[in-house]
């Protein structure tokens, strides 16, 4: 799960709205999100299924993104 802010979840509109210390926030989200693409490519080549969900999906619907890890899982059980 990515925390809304920290990974820049609707970037574009956020950092506008960013009102203080601004030069430290953006680098810092940008990296998290540069970062979040590189592991999942990483994780990708290695094999791995990789299902991201943020933070708010969480809260707002925590038996969607449950329903979304069990069907990725049952897919993954029929092709093996």
């Amino acid at each position: 799960m990515d925390g809304d802010f920290w990974h820049g979840y609707d970037w574009e509109n956020k950092q506008k709205k960013l009102t203080t210390n601004k030069g430290f926030w953006i680098p810092k989200i940008e990296r998290n999100m540069q970062r979040d693409m590189e592991v999942n490519q990483i994780l990708l080549r290695q094999g791995w299924t990789v299902i991201r969900f943020w933070e708010h999906e969480v809260k707002n619907s925590l038996e969607g993104c449950v329903g979304e890890v069990l069907m990725k899982l049952r897919n993954l059980e029929t092709e093996l």
